[in-house]
């Protein structure tokens, strides 16, 4: 799998399109790990077989927005226990939902993610 590379920017999601997401005014493919500062595609990984230890440090944060894409899939359970080894609880919503609760949870400053699918 390759390293993601990881920019930062003040991270609200704007639009979606038919190519992925727009964050700080520039698109982003899914699959896209997003914080309140950092923003970057996660090329390779897939839905199925997903281990958290495979995404990136992103500094602290106590919730992750699991956007499954255009429908809602239950999260593996054995992703759900990689993330709550490394602190994090795990929510699951269609990448819509998830977008949407991302940009209402950071205006309140949690500590939150979203990867998105």
């Amino acid at each position: 799998m390759s390293t993601p590379q990881l920019r930062e920017a003040r991270s609200r999601i704007t639009m979606r399109t038919q190519q992925g997401w727009v964050v700080a005014d520039r698109l982003y493919r899914p699959p896209m790990l997003v914080t309140a500062d950092l923003v970057g595609t996660v090329a390779d990984l897939t839905l199925a077989g997903l281990d958290a230890r495979q995404l990136p440090d992103v500094g602290a944060i106590d919730l992750l927005l699991l956007g499954t894409g255009a429908e809602f899939h239950f999260a593996d359970r054995d992703f759900l226990q990689s993330a709550l080894a490394r602190g994090w609880r795990v929510e699951a919503m269609d990448s819509a939902a998830a977008a949407r609760t991302f940009n209402v949870l950071v205006a309140e400053d949690r500590l939150v993610a979203a990867l998105l699918f």
